[in-house]
């Protein structure tokens, strides 16, 4: 009869220790926290000697040793895992355990073929029976759970197999919910980083000045992310001209955004040291190339110098989609300009083409997500319904009726590019009617 109260007292004080377990590993948060408590728990309810946590690495398909602990050497137990031991599946105990997803039970250690003694030798330590569950969610292999050596007995029996599998199953629950844990903080500080990069960002864009003699200009981006990689500016040059211009960083998101900012500095810091945009381009893509190359990126522009007192404009274009030239007649067609994107071609040459803006003339620079945009079937806003806006729309400035426009007719749909315009336009002498239908003043 003492025996039997005795071995119920037992049971109840392991069943206790597991019920502790649940609620202990149900309190951490992190994986770093998690592993030395878990070791301390599966130590504590299995009577072992030592417990050996796996984790399964699905890149390099390897079992990797995380976390020991042993009677042998106490707290210094993990100083011994340097360099970190690693199973491949079906190499070893653990190995087997992990890829047949089934737990194992030896009493012999020593005798028994799928056990290594590689890491008893490194250890100076002897392994004599031993116990190892895997770690699984669903199909998904974690890891592998082992205890070497019951301290009470001479080997570990069926109780304590399935003792050590619901072990292993709060292990498995509590690995899955840290990690959860630990990517929902990465991805709130991961939000807090884009949401501060993106006021960065609007650092970047210019304040727009008043270019004088009856010119304006309007300009806008939004990206399609929390920041993104197009880019425009106006930045008044000594000869009385302005430069604008609109790029477009291949990607989207913060690496495009860091390359947009290296290419804006950059473009301002050459400006002032060349007459001609086609000489301009030509040196910021040499100096853009190896920084953009290795980064895999490239960058389109349409860029210009614009000189508001004769409406001259002095245009280049890097692989960027042709401006928009809007006159009283309706939309002109631009001289052919030639251009690799900035960062592909070192020693790439670029054309050059003067365009006079009369009074009432606008150009309208843009990048390929106004006519990339993607409505909720998928379907591209593209040129037509571009040309079609501009003949029955009011206008200058049309910029900001094109984007009120697209986002109409977007709909609901997420936005799938960074979009960007850049508009200057001639104040009219005397026009009337709608959209581009528009006559000069019969009196002259």
């Amino acid at each position: 009869m003492t025996h039997f109260k005795h071995r119920y007292e037992e049971i109840s004080d392991r069943l206790k220790k597991l019920t502790e377990a649940n609620r202990s590993l149900a309190e951490i948060e992190s994986l770093d926290d998690l592993f030395p408590q878990l070791l301390n728990l599966a130590k504590e309810v299995m009577v072992a000697e030592a417990v050996l946590i796996f984790l399964y690495n699905p890149e390099s398909r390897l079992l990797e040793i995380v976390s020991r602990k042993d009677d042998l050497f106490a707290d210094q137990a993990a100083e011994f895992l340097n360099p970190p031991m690693s199973l491949k599946l079906g190499e070893g105990m653990a190995g087997w355990v992990g890829q047949h997803r089934r737990a194992v039970m030896i009493e012999d250690a020593q005798n028994d073929p799928r056990f290594s003694k590689a890491a008893d030798r490194q250890r100076n330590w002897t392994t004599r029976t031993l116990l190892a569950v895997p770690l699984v969610q669903g199909e998904k292999l974690l890891g592998v759970l082992a205890v070497l050596n019951s301290r009470n007995k001479a080997f570990f029996d069926h109780e304590d197999l399935a003792l050590l599998e619901s072990f292993g199953d709060l292990t498995a629950i509590a690995i899955v919910r840290s990690r959860l844990l630990k990517h929902r903080i990465e991805q709130k500080q991961l939000q807090a980083e884009l949401w501060a990069a993106a006021r960065i960002q609007k650092l970047f864009w210019p304040k727009l000045p008043e270019l004088g003699e009856g010119s304006h200009v309007w300009a806008s981006s939004i990206p399609a992310a929390s920041v993104g990689g197009d880019l425009y500016d106006v930045i008044p040059m000594p000869d009385g001209s302005w430069l604008v211009y609109v790029a477009d960083i291949s990607g989207k998101g913060l690496p495009a955004s860091l390359m947009m900012a290296a290419l804006s500095a950059k473009v301002r810091s050459i400006a002032p040291l060349h007459r001609d945009v086609r000489n301009l381009l030509a040196h910021l893509n040499n100096e853009m190339h190896e920084l953009m190359s290795a980064e895999g990126f490239f960058a389109t522009m349409a860029l210009a110098k614009y000189w508001p007192v004769a409406g001259r404009l002095q245009l280049a274009r890097a692989g960027h989609p042709y401006p928009l030239w809007i006159t009283a007649h309706g939309l002109r067609d631009l001289p052919k300009l030639d251009g690799i994107s900035v960062g592909i071609d070192p020693g790439a040459q670029y054309g050059q083409a003067d365009v006079a803006l009369l009074p009432g003339d606008t150009i309208v620079f843009l990048t390929d997500g106004v006519t990339e945009a993607v409505d909720e079937k998928g379907e591209l806003f593209g040129n037509k319904r571009l040309s079609s806006y501009l003949r029955e729309a009011d206008g200058p400035p049309w910029a900001e009726g094109i984007l009120r426009t697209i986002g109409t007719w977007r709909g609901n749909a997420a936005m799938n590019d960074d979009l960007t315009i850049l508009e200057i336009w001639r104040e009219p002498r005397v026009f009337s009617g709608k959209g581009l239908r528009r006559c000069r003043n019969k009196t002259g």
